[in-house]
């Protein structure tokens, strides 16, 4: 009995032994195999890594410099105009709305001794250039002197007109134009413009714009165009009409080259329409200082004869006329001509031995 026991310890010693050894084991497996699992998770974070540097280092690689190449041009900070706006003493006139868009019009009012008996004055519309009004100084010193002159200066900034981003892009100048037109009409309503006196003054894209408009809206009476050229679209449909033209231009114009000026010249002949050009030898797409302080006289002296010119007589040589004409008996008259030009007055008195030739 005792030897049965005996053995009975002895077995459940051993089950007991076995068991732990089998729980060891079971142990072990779970751990080997939960090694094994996280071996390919520990080597796939790697190759993920290992990716994305691979990814980011081709990314820069592309978009690095290649040899010898300019380095990118910084995008273009738009210089503000207010100083030159105040210095020319614009007014903002709130402008006009087109398509519910609000296009600005800054205004500066002619001289007040030098309206006419209504209280009106000759207006010039004046337009930028592609790249905007910048700092004014293009603009604004030249809207000044016409005010000075009793011509008031509209600066229109039509490309608030215009949705696109490409404001100025050759695609978009019928939509630029269509906002020009509602612009003339704009000046035309104001009650201290003489809506019969209308004149363009445009630089560059703005002069590409004031020969454009000239040559269809004859409500446009003096263009005067600046670094510009007739858009080759609105020549291959046929140009029958231009206004008095004024054409300034720098012979080492490398935007818009020298040869369109000729060109415009030899248009304007074949047209038979009055005109003047102007070329600026040494000048840029920019005209610089005494040029450019030439340019800013020739406009103003331009559009006072084509839009002013009435007036300036009145104003100027009305008593000198009367001083020198010939004394005409009641009963006769005399070419209006003679009457109202006092340099041929003036020959016709040195021509009589009365007074000496003067040029």
């Amino acid at each position: 009995m005792a030897g049965g026991k005996a053995t009975m310890l002895r077995n459940a010693r051993g089950f007991k032994s076995m068991a732990f050894r089998q729980i060891c084991m079971i142990s072990a497996l779970a751990l080997m195999m939960g090694s094994v699992a996280a071996v390919p998770a520990a080597q796939a974070q790697p190759r993920a890594s290992q990716k994305a540097t691979a990814q980011k280092a081709t990314a820069q690689k592309a978009s690095a410099p290649k040899p010898g190449a300019k380095p990118a041009a910084a995008p273009r900070r738009q210089k503000s105009a207010e100083g030159a706006r105040r210095a020319a003493e614009a007014e903002n006139t709130n402008g006009f709305t087109i398509d519910g868009r609000k296009v600005r019009v800054d205004v500066v009012k002619a001289d007040m001794d030098l309206l006419d008996s209504d209280g009106r004055s000759p207006a010039v519309l004046v337009l930028h250039g592609a790249h905007g009004l910048g700092d004014g100084s293009l603009f604004y010193p030249q809207a000044k002197a016409l005010a000075e002159k009793g011509i008031t200066a509209f600066v229109v900034h039509y490309f608030d007109g215009v949705p696109q981003a490409r404001k100025a892009a050759p695609a978009l100048h019928d939509e630029r134009e269509r906002i020009l037109t509602e612009a003339i009409s704009y000046v035309q309503k104001q009650k201290y413009v003489d809506p019969d006196k209308i004149g363009i003054f445009g630089l560059s894209l703005g002069g590409f714009h004031a020969l454009s408009l000239g040559s269809r809206d004859e409500r446009v009476q003096a263009v005067v165009n600046v670094v510009g050229a007739m858009p080759s679209e609105v020549q291959r449909k046929g140009v029958h009409r231009m206004p008095p033209t004024l054409v300034l231009h720098g012979d080492r114009d490398a935007t818009v080259p020298v040869r369109r000026a000729y060109e415009l010249a030899s248009l304007l002949d074949d047209l038979g329409a009055e005109h003047e050009v102007k070329i600026y030898k040494g000048q840029g797409h920019t005209f610089r200082g005494e040029a450019k302080e030439d340019s800013i006289n020739r406009t103003v002296e331009f559009f006072e004869r084509h839009l002013a010119g009435d007036r300036g007589l009145l104003d100027k040589e009305l008593e000198i006329d009367i001083a020198l004409a010939p004394v005409v008996p009641e009963t006769e008259s005399l070419p209006i001509r003679q009457l109202t030009i006092a340099d041929e007055a003036m020959w016709s008195q040195a021509e009589q031995g009365n007074l000496p030739p003067t040029n």
